[in-house]
This record gives structure tokens, sequence and C-alpha cells, in this order.
């Protein structure tokens, strides 16, 4: 079966960047499809400043007719914090034997140990792990000792078992972040090129992000 590629995040706006991390991990990795997961409350970042509809929303429109690119919006059901765990359970539920690959910067990797139950996630998924070129991965500690077990270094290794693995990918920086966006738009700047343009389109009709900081 085919691997499945997820990614979670606020999306707070869903930007460019969130769409070209996805598209180059699938590409490089052999990922059949990309789920983009909208967290509801993220335990590892303020509290989002657009409410879940709307944040489903924008995510839905910026995938537009992107091949291997689809929303999934299972965590903004949910009215207490979202946990990746959880979400990994809830998918084995829903559909068992299927295998997933977690896809995830290499700034998030690092503090990978101070996720909610983070020695569980790996009995449900690979991680694939997105690096800027140059990037170091971490040398001591927790997780970095779970990568000298973990990892393998080109993707049919993720094939021979259903998870459990860890695979780092250089991908083309695109420094594009979430919060110069907001201030941007606070600070009536424009955001072309930073966001799909059905995402500015839905942005513009319903004033989002004016008082942002």
């Amino acid at each position: 079966m085919a691997l499945i590629g997820l990614l979670g995040g606020t999306f707070d706006p869903i930007h460019c960047g969130h769409l070209r991390l996805a598209i180059e991990m699938k590409e490089q990795l052999g990922l059949s499809r990309v789920l983009l997961i909208p967290a509801h409350l993220p335990p590892h970042r303020d509290t989002p400043q657009v409410d879940a509809r709307t944040r489903l929303a924008l995510a839905q429109a910026a995938i537009g007719d992107i091949p291997g690119l689809e929303v999934d919006g299972r965590e903004l059901q949910r009215a207490e914090a979202s946990y990746t765990i959880e979400t990994l359970r809830s998918l084995h539920v829903e559909h068992p034997g299927q295998s997933y690959c977690l896809l995830l910067g290499m700034d998030a990797f690092r503090n990978f140990d101070s996720w909610y139950q983070w020695q569980d996630i790996l009995r449900f998924c690979h991680l694939g792990v997105a690096a800027r070129p140059g990037s170091n991965c971490p040398q001591r500690g927790p997780v970095a000792k779970l990568l000298g077990h973990s990892r393998v270094t080109e993707p049919k290794g993720l094939n021979t078992v259903p998870a459990g693995k860890i695979i780092i990918r250089e991908i083309p920086a695109l420094e594009i972040s979430a919060t110069e966006i907001r201030k941007s738009i606070a600070s009536k700047r424009t955001i072309s090129c930073l966001v799909p343009p059905k995402v500015k389109q839905i942005i513009c009709e319903k004033r989002l992000y004016q008082d942002a900081k």
C-alpha cells in the first residue's frame, strides 16, 4: 500500500512555503499523496488568530487542483488541544494497514522529545524531516539517539517496515513566515506571491488579520 504523507500546522494562514514543502517531500519520498491537517489548538504554539472553520477553508482554497494534496479537517472537530499521536491513532482506526509518513521541519524535529507521547509516535508512522540546505541534525540528547537508531538514507528504506523510520531530505529554502504575513496584512503591505491567489482573495474579502500582531 502506498505511503501517505501527513503535514500538520496551524496554517494561520496557509502559505506557499507550506505547499512547496508538501510538494517537495511528496516527490522526493514517492508519497502517493499528502494530507494537510490544520490544528485546532496547537499545544506548542499560540492560539490561532483565525477560527478553525476559516483556516480549513483557506487550506482547501490553497490546494486547489494541485495533484496529490488533500485537506483533512479531523483535528478541527476536537474541542481540546491537537495532539499528533491522537490523530495518528484515529487514522489507523479508519484505515488499518495504511502506512504514513509524518512531515516536519528540522526545527520541529530538534524539539521532537517535547511532543505529547513522542516515544509512541514512531509506532504509527515514519518521520520525513525537511531540512534547509546546510542545517544540522541533532547531535546529542534523546532526539539524536532516536535518529541514530531509526534513520534511513533512501526513500526505499521506508517501505521495509510499516512505521518507525526517519529520513531527512534537503529541500530548497522558501523562507515564508505566517507571522510576517499577518504583520504585512495589518500594515497594509501586499502578500502577493506569499499565499496562493485564492487564499489572498478570501483574506481580503473577509478582512482577516487586519489587527494581527
